[in-house]
């Protein structure tokens, strides 16, 4: 071949795929530059901050909503169950020779708000005194701490300058079978039942805390043992015989049994998670309740010390209660606001803070809850 043909051939071949190749190169060497890369960077880095905000926003209300459902259900249920317990205090007292079994303060026999207890002294020694009129405990006298009391010794408080709750100690009789006391256990028709509202730390959780508790008595009121120098002993109660039934349905007899009382016991945590309880009462000197209420003036005042109860109730009756809890949830929440800037209001305390070991603890949420019981079984009578 002319070697003139085969360069033309050579040449023809080259230049026909030269701009092909270099638009293919091209191509190839095309890419992200770095400013397109940090924007790029910038632009997903404010999607993901976004989504992150929406999901702790929404893992904050989820707790909180969380943590209100709890309160509700704990404190809302338990404070429900004391006020019904409270509207029967009072019943099944007895009367003295000022006044009748409707007129409740600290003198009244069987009284619904238990302030007193008899001593034992004298000679021969009378149990017959006091709101436990004839009662016993182990065979001593019933011991102060176990009345109603401002700021108990056995009631803990989470408050800052408040070391203790109050301690609220009811009584009533049944007057019905299928009752219960605070502690769940069933009040024999006719027997009297002792209740004993205080703060204590529960240590069947983890960690411990402290909650609400109710401990309780139960015993058969005798006027006859009542009044033997023995009295009647709270530390058990018999529990009565049940006749066999023969007629349809047929059921077996049960026999007699006895039950020991825990009135001065743990007791039973009827409210969890309680970091405050207080109580007052409502006291009236008004002799003429039941037939002119509209000029009823009642006065709240704070458990009476034992030295103050002839000052603040003599000629006057209790015939209502107020009682408050300041309530935590079962878990932590997160919150803006730190243990320390929370301050709260329970009945008469006001703007009161956690104390210090509260504050060191968990953020909680926490709610105060109040409520204002007519005592109906001290407004009948004059």
């Amino acid at each position: 071949m002319n070697p003139q043909h085969q360069n033309f051939l050579h040449l023809s071949t080259s230049n026909k795929s030269t701009p092909a190749m270099q638009a293919l190169t091209v191509d190839r060497m095309k890419g992200f530059t770095l400013v397109e890369l940090m924007i790029s960077l910038v632009l997903g880095l404010l999607v993901s901050a976004a989504a992150l905000q929406v999901f702790y926003t929404s893992s904050v209300n989820s707790r909180r909503q969380e943590a209100s459902s709890q309160i509700q259900e704990n404190a809302i249920f338990g404070f429900s169950q004391i006020q019904q317990h409270l509207r029967r205090s009072n019943y099944g007292a007895k009367s003295i020779g000022a006044y009748d079994e409707f007129f409740m303060n600290h003198l009244t026999p069987q009284g619904g708000l238990v302030l007193t207890a008899p001593s034992g002294m004298g000679t021969p020694v009378s149990w017959l005194q006091g709101n436990l009129s004839g009662l016993v405990l182990n065979g001593n006298a019933v011991p102060a701490a176990l009345l109603s009391s401002n700021e108990s010794g056995n009631s803990i408080s989470n408050i800052d300058g408040i070391a203790n709750s109050d301690q609220l100690t009811i009584q009533y009789r049944s007057d019905r079978a299928g009752t219960f006391d605070c502690e769940g256990a069933e009040i024999p028709e006719g027997f009297y039942v002792i209740e004993r509202y205080f703060v204590r730390m529960d240590t069947t959780v983890s960690p411990n805390a402290p909650g609400l508790a109710c401990a309780s008595a139960i015993y058969d009121y005798n006027e006859t043992t009542a009044g033997l120098p023995t009295g009647i002993d709270i530390k058990e109660y018999e529990i009565p015989a049940v006749p066999a039934v023969t007629t349809a349905p047929v059921k077996a007899a049960i026999p007699a049994s006895t039950q020991a009382n825990n009135l001065a016991g743990i007791g039973t945590i009827i409210i969890p998670n309680v970091d405050y309880f207080r109580a007052k009462l409502g006291i009236s000197s008004s002799r003429d309740f039941a037939t002119d209420p509209q000029n009823l003036v009642i006065a709240y005042i704070p458990i009476p010390t034992a030295t103050n109860l002839t000052a603040a109730l003599n000629a006057r009756r209790i015939v209502s209660l107020q009682i408050g809890i300041l309530a935590r949830s079962d878990n932590p929440t997160a919150t803006a606001q730190a243990n320390s800037e929370l301050t709260f209001t329970v009945l008469d305390k006001a703007n009161v803070a956690l104390n210090s070991a509260a504050i060191s603890g968990p953020t909680y949420l926490r709610n105060v809850y109040e409520t204002t019981v007519l005592l109906r079984n001290a407004r009948g009578g004059l």
